[in-house]
């Protein structure tokens, strides 16, 4: 059986509900300083890592006011790139304004 597909650079986040409302934004690259520089790629698209971090999301509070949710990868897959999991489609982002990754690759690759 397969697993959930793994995320890229081009994948799409839930966007964020709650304190911060962000609408869904695609991941980008991540900072250089989140999971390291080791690259990996599958379709020759980068794929994602645990601790990757990404631009933070712009949205708005309940209110109405600007504001930003932060974006770092907390992946849970089995697969691993130098003891990082990789990232893969539900995983977290965001846990206090429910940012998962909505919607993965479309290179067919798949992880536990």
């Amino acid at each position: 059986m397969a697993g959930k597909p793994v995320a890229d650079i081009t994948s799409t986040d839930s966007g964020g509900k709650g304190s911060c409302n962000t609408p869904p934004l695609v991941l980008g690259r991540p900072s250089v300083g989140g999971g390291g520089v080791l690259k990996v790629y599958a379709g020759k698209k980068l794929i994602v890592k645990n601790t990757d971090s990404f631009r933070p999301a712009p949205g708005t509070t309940p209110k109405g006011d600007p504001c930003q949710s932060p974006r770092t990868l907390k992946a849970q897959s089995t697969v691993k790139v130098g003891k990082q999991s990789i990232g893969k489609q539900g995983d977290v982002l965001n846990s206090s304004t429910n940012i998962t990754i909505a919607k993965a690759s479309e290179a067919r690759v798949f992880a536990r």
